[in-house]
């Protein structure tokens, strides 16, 4: 019975692997071997070893691309864990009035076609006749800025956007990480006439470290590789102000240069391991001094 119930579940893992396997690994793979040649889709690719790698140092839209790339994680998942952990924490709270609908006004952006809020918000912003702008002038400002071509303000509006668009869906898991805290812990809090703010950092936010960690990981993976929505709301303009890395990667695609394209891939790959694994070494290290201290 044992090694029936073994075989049994090595069955089951068969297809998730091999989903694995077809669409991840043998890809990515594929990626890193096609990103030593240079090829422009026709028969005959050619070997460049490192060259396409060398050559991103003195590319002039690369520079530019890394850069937005990296301003945009920086801009975009900081604020959306944090205002989504206050949100929960608030909504969570017993004196909250409304938690359902509150939950659901804020969690409803997440589940819209990213392709859809893009569209929205690309018309809201328009210069002539958004919303936003005509807004503006109702309360005296004369000259409101061209928030999608403005270099100074086109990748802060759709940091923006993709901040509003994703607070929900971390204020929901740090809903679900909440309700799983020790009462106790609190109760204990109130005898010893801890104040509201105490009890936020020093109980509730180390007691979601672990959902902390894991929206700061799955969020830094999906903002370093941001195309859809500077895609839309930028009506494929090439523009340095908010060009990034993936949508860099399409335009090469497009211009035939397809061993290039993945060498950009292989930088994309290589900062998301390397941002995944310093976030899950701080995150091990923090865990064993809250252990050692307690």
């Amino acid at each position: 019975m044992p090694i029936r119930r073994s075989n049994t579940a090595y069955l089951f893992l068969l297809f998730p692997l091999g989903i694995l396997l077809v669409f991840t690994l043998i890809p990515t793979l594929l990626g890193i071997g096609l990103s030593l040649f240079a090829w422009d889709g026709g028969p005959d690719p050619s070997w460049v070893g490192l060259n396409n790698f060398t050559d991103l140092a003195s590319d002039a839209k690369f520079g530019p691309a890394l850069r937005n790339t990296i301003v945009y994680v920086l801009g975009s998942v900081p604020p959306m864990v944090i205002i989504g952990f206050l949100l929960a924490a608030a909504v969570q709270a017993s004196w909250f009035k409304g938690r359902v609908l509150v939950r659901t006004m804020f969690f409803l952006p997440t589940i819209l076609s990213i392709v859809a809020i893009g569209y929205v918000w690309r018309w809201l912003l328009e210069p002539e006749a958004g919303l936003v702008n005509w807004a503006l002038r109702l309360v005296g400002v004369v000259n409101p800025p061209d928030w999608l071509n403005d270099e100074q303000w086109a990748l802060r509006s759709i940091i923006v956007v993709t901040v509003w668009r994703g607070i929900g869906f971390c204020m929901v898991i740090y809903l679900a990480s909440l309700a799983t805290i020790n009462r106790s812990l609190y109760e204990a809090a109130e005898v010893d006439g801890a104040t509201p703010g105490q009890v936020l950092r020093h109980i509730t936010w180390p007691q979601v470290a672990p959902t902390t960690a894991f929206l700061f990981i799955t969020g830094v993976i999906g903002s370093l590789q941001v195309f859809d929505v500077v895609f839309v709301m930028t009506g494929q303009a090439e523009n340095d102000a908010t060009n990034v890395l993936n949508l860099y990667i399409y335009r090469l695609f497009t211009y035939g240069q397809l061993g290039y394209a993945a060498a950009v891939g292989v930088v994309i790959f290589t900062i998301t391991l390397l941002a995944t694994a310093a976030q899950l070494t701080w995150t091990m290290r923090s865990r064993r001094a809250e252990q050692g201290a307690a």
